[in-house]
């Protein structure tokens, strides 16, 4: 299980970049994704998949978070193994447990959480009197008052990618980037539900799922 671990370097790497960054999210919620076009292959080829928990990682190889940051959150991976098992992605789960040397998922997703302070300025109009030719006028905009106010916004990153080899670098071959401001909106697992389902949706390769007999 030791290969798989530098694939935790990435999401901590991200959600670094996440902390450090002001992206200027004001709207309710956004969705991105993106996906390597070399790798089409590997997602029409792939079968199986598997996420990774907090608890196959040994304490010193966790990522280094900081408070406001968090990593394999079991209820967002809950939610991805839903997603990946239904369609347009339509992969059979390997449960984490199970993953051995010789029975090893085509692909791992992770997850990662992190919460960032934005900030910025709004404006609102403002009445006042002003004189004119023939006197004294209202003006019930006389002039934009700015008022700064800050923001808390969520981020959920899920990285998707193969199993590294040996000696090799882990790499994200599909990742998705929700953003949300915190305390609009719904809860925070439906926030969830939606995000993972519309980063799912975008599925390179989308196919149908077996049906049951």
């Amino acid at each position: 299980m030791l290969r798989y671990l530098p694939f935790t370097l990435i999401l901590a790497s991200s959600l670094f970049g996440l902390s450090c960054s002001n992206t200027g999210v004001v709207q309710t919620g956004s969705v991105e994704v993106q996906w390597d076009m070399d790798k089409i292959g590997e997602f029409k080829t792939a079968q199986t998949f598997s996420v990774l928990t907090a608890d196959i990682v040994p304490p010193e190889n966790l990522p280094d978070l900081d408070d406001e940051q968090m990593a394999f959150n079991t209820m967002v991976n809950n939610v991805i193994i839903e997603a990946m098992q239904a369609e347009p992605v339509c992969l059979t789960l390997i449960p984490t447990d199970e993953v051995t040397d010789e029975n090893k998922p085509d692909l791992w997703a992770a997850n990662g959480l992190a919460r960032t302070t934005e900030g910025g300025y709004y404006y609102e109009c403002v009445g006042g009197w002003w004189w004119g030719y023939w006197g004294w006028y209202w003006d019930s905009c006389a002039y934009w008052r700015p008022t700064y106010v800050e923001w808390d916004v969520g981020s959920l990153l899920i990285p998707v990618g193969p199993p590294p080899a040996d000696g090799e670098e882990p790499e994200m071959i599909f990742a998705g980037l929700a953003q949300s401001v915190v305390g609009t909106g719904a809860d925070a697992e439906t926030k969830v539900r939606f995000a993972v389902d519309a980063i799912f949706a975008q599925w390179p390769d989308p196919r149908p799922c077996p049906q049951l007999p």
